[in-house]
């Protein structure tokens, strides 16, 4: 499986927004792993 990483702030916001795109991808079937890296 390929992976994307996905850059975001540490900020409490930002990873709640970052959360749920990647949940959103995952739910319409997105065939990656995906891993949350702090910029």
């Amino acid at each position: 499986m390929r992976k994307i990483i996905v850059g975001s702030r540490s900020s409490k916001l930002a990873m709640t927004q970052t959360k749920w795109v990647i949940d959103q991808l995952k739910q319409a079937g997105a065939p990656y792993e995906f891993e949350i890296k702090n910029i």
